[in-house]
């Protein structure tokens, strides 16, 4: 399970920094595998490290998009949010004994509640600090196309390369 988390990572981090890097989809859609990568990242309570990781992760963003900290700053934003995100809709028993935060470990209904609004998040400060006019109507339809099709892309994602553990489900 190890290794297909890390070629998991691996891949959505290259097709982040090389292949859709500033790529707009119909002049509206933006993808971001990356968002992908700080949501099925595991819950930890009150660490650090986490804040660090998504530090480090958004620094490699940064790095190849010459972006002057703004995918590092975000990404500790989101990890922030969805650390106390996580409490409020998994619960807290649930998100500690949970590894990976993934639609077949708590559920389509319980992701899509956890999951869309981080990623609603991730675009709207994308939006704030990248755009010169964000309350306008352009701004709202890149919003909200680019949150709706990043999220499919999660859900085929998971699909795709996450393994469905069906081991407890009749208990």
């Amino acid at each position: 399970m190890m290794k297909n988390n890390i070629l998991l990572f691996s891949l959505l981090m290259f097709m982040q920094v090389f292949v859709l890097n500033k790529i707009v989809f119909f002049d509206y859609v933006l993808l971001a595998p990356y968002v992908l990568i700080l949501i099925l990242y595991p819950y930890y309570k009150n660490s650090i490290m986490t804040l660090v990781i998504g530090f480090l992760l958004g620094l490699i963003i940064d790095v190849f998009n010459d972006s002057f900290g703004l995918y590092s700053f975000i990404s500790i934003i989101i990890l922030y949010f969805k650390n106390s995100w996580a409490l409020k809709i998994i619960g807290e028993n649930k998100a500690e004994e949970i590894s990976l935060m993934s639609i077949f470990n708590v559920g389509f209904f319980k992701f899509f509640n956890f999951s869309f609004p981080i990623v609603m998040l991730y675009y709207i400060l994308l939006l704030i600090f990248e755009s010169n006019a964000f309350f306008t109507l352009n701004a709202f339809f890149i919003l909200l196309f680019s949150s709706i099709s990043t999220y499919v892309f999660m859900i085929l994602i998971q699909y795709l390369f996450l393994k469905l553990d069906l081991k407890n489900e009749w208990k």
